[in-house]
């Protein structure tokens, strides 16, 4: 049996599975027009969870429930999921540690300046020229980075293990206000009263299920393979049927007979049994059939009777009990009263074996995103108990986490906006006196020009580029661990993050005004980070351009010079930075989304394998920060190297010809007028 990927779990505009139908291949149809049109679908940008959106989408358009016939061919043993370039990544013990400090993205970000201005110091090293001049180049970069790393570290770091700590210690003593406009999914009776808070163990949402901060991070299904494309494993661990491949090979498998007599229609499992449904402007539907959402299925057979479809003969009343769950599908009745026989041709199966591509978890319920104004599937949390479906996501908890999300990165780079342009006045002051003290470096004096050796008229000496920022770090150690990212009693967290939390943290977690602020840019724009680095590095360049500009020890064509090349390295590389990260954005999705397949897929082996609650908790525990992670650190990655490295050794250069053809430009307009 062959098996392969039927689908991509960031499947995009006009991408084909190896599921799509042809024409003589569905049995739900409703004209070849319909089967032929391209639907344009995009994958929707998340934050901690997956959820899917189509473009121009129609709520109620025409649903087809994918049917191939297949009959029962070579089923392998084992199963063969399909491995991608850079699971071994995604995978190692180091990138989830990295993720899990992620959060931390001033330092985050100081440490990728840091490695890049080691980079920078050996391709200054390499480069042909004064090899003296070279070296306290490479010395100056290196130094750049070392101070940026130490100072925001110890500048900005304790802001945010504040934060931190309030989020994941002090939660219970904010107010009831600040909880609710938190975590508007909260119900508020289930916390107890202020005087006596329950363990947020304890607390549930409105629905009744666990309580999860967690907004975002919804419950996910490995992707839908059909019968003929798993192996024996699935069959006997995860559809708990025992069949002897080789005796039923040629049959369909409504016929397929197990080795004690019974027929896999009769004796298969069906909690992870379900069907995939094509609609016009939505993705693809994968539904578990203990999932589906009882008016979802109205619609979908009244589809189907139009068609005059099988599946339009199904009784919709008998799928669901008197609590409305779904019972066993060999109870479903047709409208006669009869049996209505499910066809396994039309069947398939969400196995964890057979893939580690995984899908949103959805009902085939679709909401309107208020934001976007189109129709999204709605996804669930991971809170539901016994494998249940958890809270519905709601637009109104969306809308909630990303306020918060901005919310706190603005407790973190708050600090580091404030102390930006102090660190770039000490940097400059630093550098000399550390490449002089630890790396017996000086500035090589510069020969005294003879009149013949002077440039010509509107032509200047090339000018050193100053830093244009001194960007923040983190190292992923046990140390910082433990230092700043809180404890979960806080009597063991340490007395300086206890009172960052309640001095700091606390009193701007509770602010409503610094809330309404973040509601407002979080409705604007979903790269709060990327926004904060270029603000950062606008302060620092701005303040190299004003002291560059006050240097009386300049002549004015040196200091214009200087002053246009520090104002273009932030412009320049800004532009280039919003583009490559736009770029990037799709593949950093798909990243992410392997990332969250790659960590369930170890969560269900894991309860396969009966591994304990602890344990699993380990692999799904903080899944929602770490895939935030992901984001954090390409954002940070691709403005940091584009201004601490690009800029330095590619846009310097340009930035220098275009000062001195603006200098050139200038003095020739003198000579023009004094002739």
């Amino acid at each position: 049996m062959k098996i392969h990927t039927t689908q991509n779990l960031n499947s995009l505009a006009g991408a084909k599975s190896t599921n799509m139908l042809s024409s003589n291949e569905i049995r739900l149809n409703y004209s070849e027009q319909m089967r032929k049109k391209d639907l344009m679908v995009t994958s929707d940008s998340y934050e901690s969870g997956v959820s899917f959106r189509a473009k121009n989408p129609i709520k109620d358009a025409k649903k087809i429930i994918s049917s191939i016939k297949k009959t029962v061919g070579e089923v392998s043993k084992n199963p063969q999921p399909e491995s991608k370039k850079g699971d071994s990544i995604l995978k190692s013990p180091l990138f989830d540690k990295i993720l899990n400090v992620a959060e931390y993205e001033t330092v985050v970000q100081a440490s990728i300046a840091a490695v890049a201005c080691g980079a920078r110091a050996l391709t200054i090293n390499a480069l042909p020229g004064d090899k003296e001049n070279n070296a306290y180049a490479s010395g100056h970069a290196l130094a750049s980075g070392i101070v940026g790393f130490i100072t925001a570290f110890a500048l900005t770091a304790p802001f945010k293990a504040g934060s931190n700590h309030v989020m994941r210690v002090m939660k219970q003593n904010l107010t009831e206000k600040t909880l609710q406009r938190l975590y508007p999914h909260l119900d508020m009776a289930s916390i107890g009263t202020d005087a006596a808070r329950k363990p947020i163990k304890q607390w549930r949402d409105k629905l009744g299920n666990i309580f999860t901060d967690d907004i975002k991070n919804c419950s996910k299904l490995p992707e839908f393979k059909q019968l003929g494309e798993v192996s024996d494993t699935t069959f006997s661990k995860i559809l708990k049927v025992d069949v002897d491949w080789a005796s039923q090979k040629g049959k369909s498998f409504n016929d397929v007979v197990l080795k004690d007599g019974r027929t896999l229609y009769d004796a298969v499992d069906m909690s992870r049994l379900g069907f995939v449904v094509e609609e016009e402007g939505m993705n693809k539907a994968q539904i578990l059939f203990k999932d589906v959402d009882k008016e979802y299925l109205t619609k979908l057979v009244a589809d189907a009777k139009e068609a005059k479809s099988k599946w339009g003969e199904l009784d919709v009343a008998s799928v669901f009990d008197k609590d409305g769950k779904v019972v066993d599908f060999r109870q479903w009745k047709d409208t006669s009263g009869n049996q209505w026989k499910l066809d396994l041709d039309e069947v398939f199966v969400s196995s964890p074996l057979e893939t580690f591509d995984y899908r949103p978890r959805i009902t085939g319920k679709k909401r309107l995103d208020n934001k976007e104004n189109v129709y999204k599937f709605t996804t669930y949390q991971r809170n539901g108990i016994e494998d249940s479906l958890g809270t519905e996501i709601t637009d109104e908890m969306l809308k909630a986490e990303a306020r918060n999300d901005v919310h706190t990165k603005l407790l973190t780079w708050g600090p580091d906006l404030a102390f930006r342009i102090p660190i770039a006045i000490s940097t400059v002051a630093l550098i000399p006196w550390i490449l002089k003290g630890a790396f017996n470096l000086e500035k090589a004096p510069k020969k005294e020009a003879v009149e013949a050796d002077k440039p010509p008229v509107g032509q200047v000496e090339d000018v050193e580029f100053e830093d244009v920022s001194t960007e923040p770090i983190a190292e992923d150690n046990k140390e910082s661990a433990v230092a700043f990212k809180g404890k979960p009693s806080g009597d063991k967290a340490n007395w300086f993050v206890r009172k960052f939390g309640e001095l700091y943290g606390k009193p701007l977690i509770e602010s409503e005004s610094v809330a309404n602020f973040s509601g407002k840019m979080a409705e604007k724009t979903s790269k709060a980070t990327q926004h904060m680095v270029t603000a950062g590095s606008f302060l620092t360049s701005g303040m190299y351009v004003q002291q560059t500009l006050n240097k009386k020890e300049l002549d004015p064509e040196k200091r214009k010079t200087l002053a246009i090349n520090q104002a273009l390295c932030f412009f320049i590389p800004t532009i280039a930075a919003y583009t490559v990260d736009h770029l990037l954005n799709n593949w950093v999705k798909k990243r992410e989304y392997r990332y969250a397949g790659l960590q369930d897929y170890k969560a269900e082996m894991a309860k396969i394998e009966g591994k304990s609650k602890e344990e699993i908790e380990k692999i799904t525990g903080g899944l929602s920060n770490r895939l935030k992670g992901v984001r954090i650190l390409a954002g940070l990655a691709t403005f940091t190297l584009i201004y601490r490295y690009a800029t330095p050794v590619l846009i310097t250069p340009l930035a220098n010809k275009i000062g001195d053809w603006v200098n050139a430009r200038a003095a020739k307009k003198e000579v023009d007028k004094a002739a």
